[in-house]
């Protein structure tokens, strides 16, 4: 599920870059809260009994990525969702890593 999800969200803050381009406010703003669910679900997903400190990490890392997604001024939009977006690329290919490695 985690793997899924962080596919959706890449996906979806390219969609906002995408958007934020074109001056597409109103997609922007739906992108951002999807973007912002699909976080929450990555959060609702770490299991602190099993990868505490992991868990901890990737917590700070959802709400850094979160802080940069919520951003209004277009122009700081744009540079902060890709910034958020390659965050979330080094957790993909992470968890893809780990995925192969079990």
């Amino acid at each position: 599920m985690v793997g899924a999800l962080l596919e959706e969200l890449a996906h979806t803050l390219g969609l906002i870059t995408d958007s934020a381009r074109r001056g597409e406010d109103l997609l922007v703003s739906q992108y951002q809260e999807n973007a912002s669910k699909i976080l929450g679900g990555l959060d609702r997903e770490l299991e602190f009994d099993l990868a505490g400190d992991l868990s901890e990490t990737l917590r700070i890392l959802y709400n850094e990525a979160a802080k940069r997604i919520r951003m209004e001024d277009m122009e700081a939009c744009i540079e902060r969702i890709e910034s958020a977006h390659e965050m979330i690329r080094e957790i993909e290919k992470a968890w893809a890593g780990i995925i192969a490695f079990n």
